[in-house]
């Protein structure tokens, strides 16, 4: 249902394109060897079907510019990580559909599809190296949940060659636990084993493994080294078998294949691995063609929500799961002879599931369920929708936020007429129309539902979804200072306009560049939190990084120890690189740099330097450390150190006298004298008497 994060087009960019490929073949059915492919009979005969979908991140933001591929028909995602096609061919039980972009791992989503428009969500891992080794070098990787692969150090290039050189190792580990499982894993659970017969998996734990070469090309393991995988059973999966068949994706078919086996051995699978894509340790069961309509309690079905089938059996999150169509209706596998669980999440309200059990069924199924859950109100939400002719808007949709989430509502022939379910608590929603085909968008609109019906009337789609300097940004969110004139906003005063200038501040790096979270839109990307996006941020380091007072570390008389790294690597800017050092010179050429701690010859206050380059785009920033030496914190005159052991530091101006007092307070005992005078005349700094 209403699980992806809003993004309303007029704040963000990349230019909006679905653009499908009109050489509309079939898909693929031949193997690697060229063969025919008996396994694919299983997916009945080739269809025509229509699909619209999103694309996050593992943060759950919408990633743009992701390539979508079905069959042979290509979209691309917009700013709402949104994509359509009006048509691809598939087969009528299976479609396979791929996300593609720099900075990821490709993921898949396959269904079976239905007539109208069949709804999907994708989320994208990202290719962050877990860690970098060098081949010839036999390693053990792990992760913070137990995930572990032995590495050989023997790996191979894409041609098959030795390869030689740094290895970038990305492991991802999916737990069943995870409520973004089913997002994140690829395909549906549907598999071949080893005899080729059709089987439906039960997910006991899941990694996904990419290997990449120093030139980001992609390595596999040489052939004869097998790599040890080591796959955690997730906390909530009792009595797990104590051996499983694995099993890995075949992304170019887009469903599982057996291959090998993984034994229990103190709480994960272990078992030994010839390549690398999505491995997952899995129990198959025999299923059933199932098919449910979802309606509401005047019988009108509801649309566009997201639909669980989870077996009792088991009892984790590895379900079977998909959005309902236009009527209402969402089809897949469910396991035969079994207790089964349906689920709709955040009915009408966050939190707020519809759940009724069901089954078991030992033959293929076609049911209607009607959803009705306390706190939920449902409304006939109605429409009409033009482009900026006044003509119907065959190829876009709604994107409808209400309950602090948000839904995508396909529109096919201009209008809308659909049940949608939401909170009594909550009536409001935010609205933004894409048209698709036009590349233009309404402003966007709100309300508040109404039973029976909302009706929005007639909205027009007329804002103009441009990127004329192909950035990124659409040349509407170029006006910086919101005068509705592009002509005069030019942040790096270089003479050209920002909607027409790839290089919006000036800093020589690209807008299109400074997207340091890679999800498309470099206008939410600030990377020194100073407010201000690095695209428009000539320096994307700021000075506030440098305020700082930095004293030494430690009591140690007439050695004055620092650890600079305390003060600037405390997580406040995580996305930066720190070296130190004690001439300028030596920061401007990056040589000499220190080791911290620091042990410094130079007693009092010195200055020192401090180099911060960004790892995202690279820039960097010299600032000045003042390094005070032992710290006065009260400022009475005496070093904390004193004041804490009563030894004498002669850098100090004065002489504790071996009394002990408190550093945070320049008058301990409160009779109005200070600690420093009282200490250096002899009376006591502790007693309010002796003064």
């Amino acid at each position: 249902m209403k699980s992806i994060k809003f993004i309303f087009l007029l704040a963000f960019l990349f230019s909006l394109s679905s653009c499908e490929n009109d050489n509309n073949i079939p898909i693929n059915e031949s193997s690697e060897n060229g063969e025919a492919n008996p396994f694919l009979q299983n997916f009945g005969d080739a269809i025509q079907a229509r699909f619209i979908g999103t694309v996050v991140n593992e943060e759950n933001n919408p990633v743009s510019g992701v390539t979508i591929s079905i069959g042979s028909t290509f979209a691309t995602t917009d700013a709402n990580g949104v994509f359509s096609i009006i048509s691809a061919t598939v087969y009528s039980k299976f479609a396979n559909i791929k996300a593609s972009k720099v900075g990821f791992i490709d993921g898949f989503r396959a269904v079976v599809p239905t007539s109208g428009v069949n709804q999907v969500k994708i989320m994208l891992l990202d290719l962050d190296p877990t860690v970098t080794l060098t081949a010839g070098q036999a390693l053990t990787v792990d992760l913070p949940d137990g995930t572990e692969i032995d590495f050989s150090g023997q790996f191979t290039n894409q041609f098959g060659g030795s390869y030689q050189g740094d290895v970038d190792v990305i492991i991802k580990s999916l737990s069943v636990d995870n409520e973004y499982f089913s997002q994140m894993m690829p395909g549906n659970l549907t598999a071949a084993n080893t005899n080729g017969d059709l089987r439906v998996l039960e997910s006991y734990g899941m990694i996904a493994v990419e290997l990449r070469g120093e030139g980001g090309e992609e390595l596999n393991i040489a052939p004869g080294e097998p790599a040890i995988i080591r796959v955690p059973v997730a906390t909530s999966i009792v009595s797990p078998p104590a051996t499983i068949p694995l099993w890995y994706f075949d992304e170019d078919n887009g469903y599982w294949k057996e291959e090998g086996f993984a034994t229990l051995v103190n709480g994960k699978y272990e078992g030994e691995v010839s390549h690398f894509s999505f491995w997952n340790c899995d129990a198959p069961f025999n299923t059933i063609d199932f098919c449910v309509t979802i309606v509401d309690q005047n019988n009108n079905p509801i649309p566009n929500i997201l639909v669980q089938i989870e077996r009792d059996a088991t009892g984790w999150s590895s379900t079977t799961s998909g959005y309902t169509n236009d009527d209402g209706l969402v089809c897949g596998l469910a396991p035969a002879n079994e207790n089964l669980t349906l689920t709709v999440p955040d009915f009408g309200c966050l939190n707020n599931d519809f759940s009724m059990a069901l089954g078991p069924y030992s033959d293929d199924q076609n049911i209607s369920v009607i959803a009705q859950s306390g706190g939920a109100l449902i409304t006939n939400f109605t429409a009409i929708f033009n482009d900026c002719n006044g003509d119907a808007i065959t190829n876009g949709y709604l994107q409808l936020v209400y309950n602090n989430q948000s839904q995508i509502i396909p529109i096919t022939d201009g209008e809308i007429a659909v049940v949608i379910d939401y909170c009594a608590s909550d009536t409001s929603y935010f609205a933004q129309v894409i048209d698709v085909t036009n590349s233009q968008s309404t402003d966007v609109f709100n309300g508040n539902f109404t039973v029976p019906t909302t009706d929005l009337g007639t909205e027009m789609s007329c804002v103009d979804l441009v990127d004329t300097d192909a950035d990124g940004i659409f040349d509407i969110d170029e006006d910086v200072n919101g005068n509705n004139n592009l002509d005069d906003d030019d942040t790096d005063n270089d003479g050209i306009p920002n909607y027409q200038d790839e290089d919006d501040d000036g800093d020589g790096i690209n807008t299109a560049d400074e997207d340091a979270n890679n999800d498309g839109n470099p206008m939410n990307d600030d990377t020194d939190g100073d407010l201000t996006p690095d695209y428009l941020d000539d320096i994307d380091n700021n000075s506030n990084m440098f305020d700082a007072d930095i004293y030494e570390i430690g009591c140690v008389i007439d050695v004055y120890t620092y650890d600079f790294s305390l003060y600037y690597e405390d997580g406040s800017f995580p996305n930066f690189v720190y070296n130190y050092y004690e001439t300028l010179t030596d920061a401007q050429s990056q040589v000499n740099a220190l080791s911290m701690p620091y042990t410094s010859i130079v007693i009092g206050v010195q200055q020192l330097y401090v180099r911060v380059e960004s790892d995202n785009t690279g820039q960097n920033i010299i600032g000045v450390i003042t390094a005070l030496g032992f710290e006065d914190s009260d400022g009475d005159g005496l070093f904390n150190c004193e004041e804490l052991s009563g030894d004498d530091f002669t850098e100090s101006t004065c002489n504790p006298n071996g009394n002990i007092t408190d550093p945070n307070d320049p008058d301990t005992d409160g009779d109005g004298v200070d600690d420093c005078s009282e200490a250096t005349n002899g009376t006591d700094p502790n007693d309010p008497l002796d003064f």
